[in-house]
């Protein structure tokens, strides 16, 4: 569960404040992120929630880091889902440069 410590270190929280907001101890948050325990599907949800990801991030079962709506989802592939977080996650300017480059690589195949 190194997402869930990740995840929370991203948005500045501690295990302490983490707990408050899920309702649960600090000590269960440290048996999370040290794979001691595992979260309920319940405590799951709570904290896709929160930290505006999917469950199955949470759990490593895909890189696909934000939720996609499931119909544009089940038209791309899992690469492409990654690319398209990926993308959003990067600032203005370097979205910009991503773009002119594969628009760039896209006009060398004409």
């Amino acid at each position: 569960m190194n997402k869930i410590a990740e995840l929370r270190k991203e948005k500045r929280m501690s295990q302490i404040a983490l707990s408050l907001e899920l309702n649960l101890s600090q000590k269960m948050i440290s048996a999370y992120e040290n794979g001691k325990s595992e979260p309920s599907i319940a405590t799951l949800k709570q904290m896709a929630d929160l930290f505006k990801t999917s469950v199955d991030y949470i759990i490593d079962y895909t890189e696909v880091r934000q939720p996609i709506d499931k119909l544009v989802q089940q038209q791309l592939s899992e690469d492409e889902c990654v690319l398209l977080n990926g993308f959003r996650r990067l600032p203005a300017k370097q979205q910009n440069i991503a773009v002119g480059v594969i628009l760039g690589l896209n006009s060398a195949i004409k």
